[in-house]
């Protein structure tokens, strides 16, 4: 029980972060059509910036998690504004469009070890408080994190499904042609985008920089397969999809390592799990867990 216990936190935990991140990049291909393969490397920068902030300058963690998260924001915008929209107004190819996204992931990851060097991190929290539940040893900075990414996770979904710019994204994913004559404003819908996207991609990295305990310059690249299988597992395209790609995928990695499967899958074919649910979920719905009934983000 104990240890069941233990691996279903440890599975919501690692499921919320994979489902912020992996809402983040639905949000972008939905809206925009572009696979961001930097996602990762934002998530990476995002946690670079808090921690420097917090543990080399000195400042409290809530200002640098907000400049952190400030950061990432302004990337996304500033990277939209000198690239991404000079693209769509080329009607670039999606071939073209796959090649610089790859291209700006790699120039951000060797950014990140130029400013910030090749060591590890990590962010001034006691990893070792614990408390007891049915058996199970929960770290607090974990229950925090969850705590947070559930409650990030909830916003976001009462903004999208209420707020007019919400509505807006969802009307121009559906049809961008039709939302641009019917007066929707584009440019305000893809500074949203690129927003919540950012503040995502930043948040994310750092609940899983604090749940990592340590954490370098591939800590996002890691992550980056696994977000995308969410995306997909989810239905593409799909925010909402991408929430439950995330949180089935996570609870399945941390379980999968339960000892009554067989002993036990190693932890560290986690990532094979999450990839041969997802063959395994595609083989029997090929649109995603959403189905033809996905809403489009």
């Amino acid at each position: 029980m104990a240890e069941f216990v233990q691996l279903l936190f440890n599975g919501l935990v690692t499921g919320s972060i994979l489902a912020m991140a992996a809402v983040g990049v639905s949000l972008v291909y939905g809206v925009l059509r572009l696979v961001n393969f930097a996602a990762g490397d934002f998530m990476t920068l995002g946690a670079f910036i808090a921690v420097f902030l917090s543990i080399s300058k000195g400042l409290p963690l809530i200002f640098s998690v907000i400049v952190a998260i400030l950061g990432i924001c302004l990337l996304g915008l500033a990277l939209d504004w000198l690239l991404w929209k000079r693209l769509r107004d080329n009607k670039a190819g999606t071939l073209a469009l796959f090649l610089v996204a790859t291209g700006v992931a790699l120039i951000l990851r060797q950014s990140i070890l130029m400013i910030f060097s090749s060591g590890s991190r990590k962010f001034a929290i006691n990893e070792t408080a614990t408390f007891g539940f049915l058996g199970a040893q929960i770290a607090t900075s974990q229950l925090i994190v969850l705590l947070l990414a559930t409650s990030a996770i909830i916003t976001l979904g009462l903004f999208m499904a209420k707020s007019t710019i919400g509505k807006d994204m969802r009307a121009f994913s559906d049809n961008a042609s039709l939302a641009a004559v019917s007066g929707i404003n584009v440019n305000k819908v893809v500074r949203y985008v690129w927003i919540i996207n950012g503040i995502l991609s930043a948040l994310a990295g750092i609940f899983q920089g604090m749940v990592q305990g340590r954490f370098d310059s591939t800590m996002g690249w890691t992550l980056l397969l696994p977000i995308f299988a969410a995306v997909v597992l989810g239905t593409i395209g799909d925010a909402y999809g991408a929430l439950l790609g995330g949180m089935t995928l996570g609870l399945v990695m941390e379980m999968s390592t339960w000892h009554i499967f067989f002993g036990g899958i190693p932890s560290s074919y986690k990532p094979v799990v999450a990839f041969a649910t997802l063959g395994i979920v595609l083989l029997v719905k090929p649109e995603g867990l959403l189905g033809v009934k996905a809403r489009s983000i």
